[in-house]
């Protein structure tokens, strides 16, 4: 047998790691630049959260999701309608909303078991494939909203099995990020949704996001390693950005859920105390080189520097045939597709590699990108300000990633959620 030579498999009879999960949610205004880009054949994303008081604008693209084979996700809102100013009449005239924002005496007894009955059946419905459970913010392990969440999880689960109707049930599991720090904290929260019925868990962590620091991503991933006792998918809720990405590379989460162009960090902070105004945020472009989301005329403005516009500008002829005039007039599309493939990539990589990859191909590739073009002359004073930013803290950022991702490649692989199967 010394003698043997071993010839590798074949590429086809490879065994294949479990693809990452992308999961997008869907914006007022984005169902028809989402409907084009399913119309193409795009199959990057696993499913589309629609917010509760969009059903009917959004009703097209949820049926050609679910046509398509995407998993088409129910997100009841019953986060912002525990909060004084989270609660708007949209919220509110909801089967289970109401005339002022939700209390904890309106889950308790009937009351509570009316409220997640009207959400399941909503979901059954309008042929959602999976629903948000009806949880809510927390403050900490002690907080009396927990126990309320894992009993209404436990009635949303016998609600499902009533109906007769095959819907996943999401635990959506929310908290700020000192929270999220403490590992006292995070056992005792872990332990109580123990047994909590759930197909997989959504983390939604406020304070972190696109534009956490390497060392609160380091920590976020630590954190999330831990919950995966659980056993069931993780998959981290407004999350983009090289910090999502990081946590999808080191084996915290197997799948990511963000907006388009947007949404991909979270904050609370609105739902707690009134707006200092400012409106819906508007479309973003994405520039994957620099791991920024610009205004359009921002964008526009750079890529006129022919040396900007060879770095930043978008080369995939599925993604932008016509290159910066498609990134700037159709954002959605080049934001949604970019974001796709950059999971996938990861997703097909073996778990021992991604965090070198994730290195290698991203946060270096990045770091040395923005150092290379904040050092261009005659760039503008604002645009040289923020790329200087931005170079401090991908350098930091690296410095962070680099030490976790030395001890990545031991790491298990995170649970993927799995993609649905049209019958």
């Amino acid at each position: 047998m010394t003698n043997v030579v071993q010839i590798p498999r074949p590429r086809a009879l490879r065994s294949r790691p479990d693809p990452l999960a992308f999961y997008v949610r869907v914006g007022f205004n984005d169902h028809l630049e989402l409907l084009n880009l399913i119309a193409t054949g795009e199959r990057g994303m696993f499913g589309f959260v629609i917010d509760a008081q969009n059903v009917v604008r959004h009703r097209d693209l949820m049926t050609e999701a679910r046509h398509r084979g995407f998993d088409v996700i129910l997100d009841p809102k019953t986060h912002p309608l525990a909060l004084p100013y989270g609660y708007k009449g949209s919220l509110g005239a909801l089967p289970w909303g109401g005339e002022r924002h939700h209390t904890l005496a309106d889950f308790d007894a009937a009351s509570g078991r009316d409220k997640v009955a009207r959400i399941i059946e909503f979901a059954a419905a309008n042929d959602f494939t999976q629903v948000l459970g009806p949880t809510h913010l927390l403050a900490g392990a002690n907080d009396p909203w927990l126990r309320r969440d894992i009993a209404m999880m436990g009635r949303a689960a016998d609600e499902i099995a009533s109906s007769g109707k095959r819907i996943n049930l999401i635990y959506p599991l929310a908290l700020p990020m000192a929270v999220l720090r403490k590992k006292d904290e995070r056992q005792a929260i872990l332990h109580a949704i123990g047994d909590a019925p759930c197909d997989v868990i959504w983390l939604k962590v406020e304070n972190f996001g696109d534009h956490s620091t390497g060392e609160k991503t380091a920590a976020y991933i630590g954190a999330c390693r831990e919950l995966r006792e659980r056993k069931v998918p993780l998959v981290g809720d407004h999350v983009g950005g090289l910090p999502g990405l990081g946590a999808l590379a080191m084996g915290g989460l197997g799948g990511m859920a963000h907006g388009v162009t947007g949404q991909q960090n979270f904050s609370a902070s609105g739902w707690r105390r009134p707006s200092k105004g400012g409106g819906g945020s508007n479309w973003r472009v994405y520039l994957p080189t620099l791991d920024l989301l610009m205004k359009p005329d921002a964008a526009q403005l750079l890529m006129r520097n022919p040396r900007l516009k060879a770095k930043c500008a978008c080369r995939d002829t599925h993604c932008c045939p016509h290159g910066v005039k498609d990134m700037v007039e159709r954002p959605v599309r080049h934001a949604v597709y970019q974001r796709a493939r950059e999971v996938e990539q990861l997703g097909s990589t073996a778990p021992s590699l991604r965090a070198v990859t994730y290195m290698d191909e991203r946060v270096r590739r990045v770091s040395d990108d923005v150092a290379s073009i904040a050092a261009m002359p005659n760039l503008g004073a604002d645009l040289v300000d923020s790329l200087q930013k931005k170079q401090q803290h991908m350098s930091r950022f690296r410095e962070a990633m680099a030490h976790v991702a030395e001890a990545a490649a031991s790491e298990p692989a995170a649970m993927s959620p799995r993609r649905r199967v049209v019958e």
